[in-house]
């Protein structure tokens, strides 16, 4: 096994509008915008120790080759989702539904204990947000 630190986890996102879900992000979950780039499009989102990456899909990356990030095509699948642990669930699912967020399905209680709920983002990438036990 490799052994080396890890300063920040983050995940990069494949959207069709970088502006717009980098407003989602920020508007309906707190992240803030650390930076914006053009040509082509991408955002640099940050919270709690966080970094959401937002690329405008469809672009080569020349330290990347062979690769060409998309959002999915078919919104009934999805490959990865984001997962935020919070301490109140439902709180933050009425928040999220007064904002006018969709919950893709009602909020849960698995047998384990605790509580989740999925919502989706303008691209469809699905968002866990989770209470654990």
């Amino acid at each position: 096994m490799a052994d080396f630190p890890v300063k920040r986890i983050g995940a990069i996102f494949a959207v069709a509008d970088v502006d717009r879900s980098a407003a989602f992000y920020r508007d309906h979950f707190g992240f803030a915008v650390e930076a914006l780039f053009e040509g082509p499009a991408y955002a640099i989102l940050v919270r709690d120790g966080v970094r959401l990456s937002l690329a405008e899909q469809g672009h080569p990356a020349s330290d990347l080759p062979g690769y060409v990030m998309t959002a999915q095509a078919d919104p009934s699948e999805a490959a990865a989702a984001l997962v935020l642990e919070v301490d109140d669930a439902m709180a933050v699912h009425a928040a999220l539904l007064a904002d006018g967020v969709v919950s893709v399905a009602p909020p849960y209680a698995p047998p384990w204990g605790g509580c989740r709920f999925f919502v989706a983002d303008p691209d469809r990438h699905l968002i866990e947000v989770e209470q654990t036990a």
